[in-house]
C-alpha cells in the first residue's frame, strides 16, 4: 500500500507540471475571415510562446506566417477559394501540447466596421452591396445600414450573431424602403439556427435600409454580429436535400425572394458528416451553404398528388424518400414492398438538414 501511494504521488507530481504547461486558447479574432485572400488571425490565450502550428479542420487553409508570444499567436493565413463557407474550428499546437478549439467563420466578402451613431432611421450608415459589417448591439440599440439598389435587384442579408457564441444574442433583421415600409423581416430562421436571413426584390430604384437589433430590444456590449449585406442569392431550402456520393445532382434552391433556381453539383466520392451546397447567382454566392446529406444510395422523389394512401408515390429501398410539405394540412405518402421478416430503419431528416419542418411519421400497411 505504501509503495502504491508513493507511485500515485509520483504520477501526480509528474502530471501537474505538464498540465500547467498546456497552452490555452481563449478566442480567435477577428471572428470571421474572407475566402480567397490572405487574412491575419490572432489566437489569444496563454502559454503560446512556443507555438508551432495551427490545426485547421476540413481543408482550405494555408498558414503563411506565424508570430508567437506568451499571450497570443498572430497567423497570416491564406484561405483558399475552395474553402467551405460558414463555421470552422481551429487549435494551436505548441512544443508542449495542443490547446482547446475555438470557432470562427469564413465568408465571401471583405469586412467593414459599424460606425456609430447609426441608430437613427434618418441617418443610417452607408455601405456598398456585398460587404460584411461587424458591429455590436447594445441595450435597446438599433443599427441601420443603407444601400443603393436598382428596380428588380435582389437585396439580401444574413447575420451571424447567436452562432458566434459570445452571448445569448437573438438577432432580428429587416429590409425597409426609404419610407420605412418593411419588405422582409426575420427573427429565427431554421436555416441558420437562431440567427436570421432575409431577401427582397427592390420594387424601384432607390435607397434601402437594413435594420438589425436584438429581437426583444435587449443587447449588451458582448452582443457582437457579422452582418452580410448584398445582392447575393439567399435560398432557405434545397430540394432534394441529399444525394448519392460520387454522383452529379441537380438541385432546386427554394425560398429566395427572386424565385427558385436550379444548380448542378458533383458530390464527393466519400461520405462527409458536414457537407453544404453553395447557392450561386449573378456572380455572387450565399454567405453560408445549405446543408446537404450524403448517403450511399439514391433518391425517390415524390410525385404529386400523393396526399392519400391510394396515391402513394411508388418507391424502392434502400433509398431516401424526398418531398416537400407545401402548405398547411399537406401529407405525403410513399409506398414500398417488403418481405416477411425484413427489418427496416425509417428515419426522417428535417431540422438536421436545417429545414423548418417539425416532422411526424406514420407507418401503415397498404390497406390503411
Amino acid at each position: 500500500m505504501r509503495r502504491l501511494t508513493a507511485t500515485l504521488l509520483l504520477a501526480l507530481a509528474t502530471a501537474l507540471p505538464l498540465q500547467a504547461a498546456d497552452p490555452s486558447l481563449g478566442g480567435i479574432s477577428p471572428r470571421g475571415v474572407q475566402r480567397g485572400v490572405e487574412n491575419v488571425m490572432t489566437f489569444n490565450g496563454g502559454r503560446l510562446q512556443d507555438a508551432k502550428e495551427i490545426f485547421f479542420y476540413g481543408g482550405g487553409f494555408e498558414v503563411v506566417k506565424l508570430e508567437a508570444s506568451a499571450g497570443n499567436v498572430k497567423a497570416t493565413v491564406k484561405v483558399l477559394p475552395t474553402c467551405r463557407l460558414g463555421q470552422h474550428v481551429a487549435q494551436v499546437r505548441t512544443a508542449s501540447g495542443v490547446s482547446g478549439y475555438k470557432t470562427f467563420y469564413v465568408g465571401p466578402f471583405a469586412t467593414t466596421a459599424e460606425k456609430e451613431p447609426n441608430s437613427d432611421f434618418q441617418a443610417p450608415q452607408p455601405v456598398p452591396l456585398n460587404i460584411t459589417v461587424t458591429g455590436v448591439v447594445t441595450n435597446e440599440d438599433v443599427d441601420y445600414y443603407v444601400v443603393e439598389a436598382k428596380k428588380g435587384q435582389r437585396i439580401a442579408a444574413e447575420v451571424e450573431g447567436m452562432r458566434l457564441g459570445t452571448s445569448l444574442f437573438d438577432p432580428y433583421v429587416a429590409i425597409l424602403n426609404a419610407k420605412r415600409f418593411e419588405l422582409a423581416s426575420a427573427d429565427d430562421s431554421p436555416l441558420v439556427y437562431q440567427d436570421a436571413v432575409v431577401s427582397a426584390v427592390a420594387p424601384e430604384d432607390g435607397r434601402y435600409l437594413i435594420e438589425i437589433r436584438e429581437s426583444a430590444y435587449g443587447g449588451s456590449g458582448s452582443c457582437a454580429y457579422r452582418l452580410h449585406i448584398g445582392n447575393f442569392p439567399r435560398p432557405t431550402a434545397v430540394y432534394p436535400a441529399g444525394g448519392q456520393v460520387g454522383q452529379e445532382v441537380e438541385v432546386k434552391f427554394l425560398g429566395d425572394a427572386a424565385g427558385a433556381f436550379t444548380q448542378k453539383f458533383k458530390l464527393p466520392t466519400e461520405l462527409v458528416d458536414l457537407f453544404d451546397v453553395e447557392a450561386k447567382a449573378n456572380g455572387q454566392v450565399s454567405p453560408s451553404g445549405n446543408r446537404f446529406r450524403l448517403f450511399p444510395h439514391g433518391n425517390n422523389m415524390e410525385t404529386e398528388p400523393n396526399d392519400e394512401i391510394a396515391k402513394a408515390t411508388p418507391s424502392e429501398l434502400p433509398k431516401a424518400f424526398n418531398g416537400i410539405i407545401e402548405k398547411a394540412g399537406d401529407v405525403d405518402y410513399f409506398k414500398f414492398t417488403a418481405k416477411k421478416g425484413q427489418v427496416f430503419d425509417i428515419e426522417c431528416y428535417a431540422r438536421r438538414i436545417r429545414s423548418g419542418l417539425d416532422p411526424v411519421m406514420n407507418l401503415y400497411k397498404a390497406d390503411g
